[in-house]
């Protein structure tokens, strides 16, 4: 008689926690939305439980994973917030939060004493400027909007060119293809002429090649380059 009597309880009780999961994680939408939330209250503990339980139930989801990163790095939790990072660009190369905080992880590691302040600085300027160009859409919105483009483009050659300038070619190559993803192919060609004439076309392949990371980018931007040297657009620069 007892079992009996405690059936109905625990299968209320199961049904209560199955309900509120599917509630939680109605869609994974939904699961950014609260991890959001939570990362944004500072309750970076909590953010990482609900992340880490969101994950199983959608793995290849890199927005999730890059907040779970993002939980962990504010939780000063590094390395593991680094892992996650890692694990959302290998599902989505051009995710940029996690490309971001990865640049941030790999400048606090690797930089030495003497070059710090340097690229302190350096990164600082590049997120003014992004933070310039988001205040700018937000406040003036399409009534500016042919200004804005201007200066997003000019935010986008100023970042490309001194990444190609210092070496960088991964980062170099990514921008081309965040650049290629969104359709803003004006500040794109710039960057393929710029790279022209500081490389031969020989060099450029080969560095499409190493550091693209689809086929389909690697078909257009080899395109670009290809159709730019047919009709002399780089000896216009």
């Amino acid at each position: 008689m007892k079992l009996k009597s405690l059936r109905f309880p625990l299968l209320a009780v199961f049904l209560l926690v199955l309900t509120h999961q599917q509630v939680a994680f109605a869609s994974p939408r939904v699961a950014i939305v609260e991890a959001q939330i939570m990362i944004d209250s500072g309750e970076y503990k909590e953010a990482i439980e609900y992340l880490e339980a969101a994950i199983i139930e959608y793995p290849t989801n890199d927005t999730l994973l890059a907040l779970y990163g993002s939980a962990l790095y504010e939780n000063k939790q590094i390395s593991e917030a680094e892992v996650a990072f890692r694990r959302a660009l290998e599902i989505n190369p051009l995710n940029a939060m996690a490309a971001d905080q990865i640049e941030v992880i790999r400048f606090i590691s690797n930089a030495s004493v003497s070059e710090k302040a340097q690229q302190i600085e350096e990164l600082t300027l590049d997120k003014l400027f992004d933070l310039i160009a988001m205040a700018m859409a937000f406040a003036l919105g399409t009534m500016m909007s042919k200004y804005l483009r201007k200066f997003s483009d000019w935010n986008f050659m100023r970042r490309s060119r001194k990444l190609f300038r210092k070496g960088d070619y991964d980062d170099f190559v990514d921008l081309l293809e965040i650049q290629l993803s969104t359709n803003e192919l004006k500040p794109l060609r710039g960057s393929i002429h710029f790279m022209q004439q500081h490389m031969s076309e020989e060099e450029i392949t080969t560095l499409l090649n190493r550091y693209v990371n689809t086929e389909d980018n690697l078909h257009t931007l080899s395109r670009m380059v290809r159709l730019s040297y047919e009709h002399g657009d780089h000896l216009q620069n």
